[in-house]
């Protein structure tokens, strides 16, 4: 299990995370949700130790998450954006697996079950550039599921996807759920966290303001959104005044 335990980090605008608590437990799908500005940005480069913490901590299995042993079983789904665009799919899956430690004996293990996996064998010669936003994401999932980490997090892993890419995607995050993976997603499109999360974390201005598990069949997300950010309650009453005004 991962704990984040009372993490600050605050910014010279006095912007960030303040005394943010939550638990990613294993097997777990956990969303992350708030605005832009809430700190589900900081805090994910919080845990991969990206912003240096004013104070609190995080622990992997009750040991400090940031030691290199740790932090190896934990990886991160980068922006598409943020990638290599001039080389090849298999090159790129082969840098993140050296920079790693990733022995050559694991390498050869995992690759062609996870090329098969994502149906993917078609993009490995192709340069990074010539791929659509839904094959960039398979190409940096394949780097990732190589790893065979025990806790994957994702910042809005479905952005610019088309509707089959975003269907496609879900179906592989279903898949891993299924694997027992620790997953932890921030993302805008409330309606595909309905389906798949298992707990729920909100921020409002760097806070956690909900921290609670999640029964997709008794609850629905979009409800707890708009009960716990403010604006989003002062726009639907501010609907609401105008239709009973008419």
């Amino acid at each position: 299990m991962i704990e984040v335990k009372n993490i600050t980090k605050l910014y010279k605008n006095n912007d960030g995370i303040k005394n943010v608590s939550f638990n990613l437990k294993e097997s777990c799908l956990l969303s992350l949700i708030g605005e832009n500005g809430a700190g589900k940005t900081t805090t994910i480069k919080a845990i991969f130790k990206e912003a240096k913490l004013d104070s609190g901590k995080i622990l992997i299995d009750g040991d400090n998450l940031h030691t290199n042993n740790n932090l190896r079983k934990i990886a991160f789904f980068p922006d598409s954006n943020n990638i290599p665009l001039n080389i090849k799919s298999k090159d790129y899956i082969n840098y993140i697996c050296a920079t790693i430690g990733l022995s050559k004996k694991a390498y050869k293990d995992n690759l062609n079950i996870i090329v098969d996996l994502l149906k993917i064998n078609n993009l490995m010669n192709k340069k990074i550039k010539e791929l659509s936003a839904g094959q960039k994401k398979k190409i940096i999932m394949a780097s990732v599921l190589i790893r065979e980490p025990k806790y994957i997090f994702f910042d809005e892993p479905t952005a610019n996807l088309d509707i089959s890419s975003k269907t496609e995607f879900i179906s592989i995050i279903k898949y891993l759920k299924n694997l027992k993976i620790s997953m932890l997603i921030t993302s805008h499109l409330l309606d595909e966290l309905q389906e798949i999360s298992d707990h729920i974390v909100i921020l409002n201005k760097g806070s956690v303001v909900y921290n609670q598990s999640f029964d997709s069949n008794k609850e629905n997300i979009k409800d707890l959104y708009n009960n716990y950010i403010s604006s989003k309650k002062i726009q639907l009453e501010d609907l609401n005044k105008v239709f009973k005004s008419k």
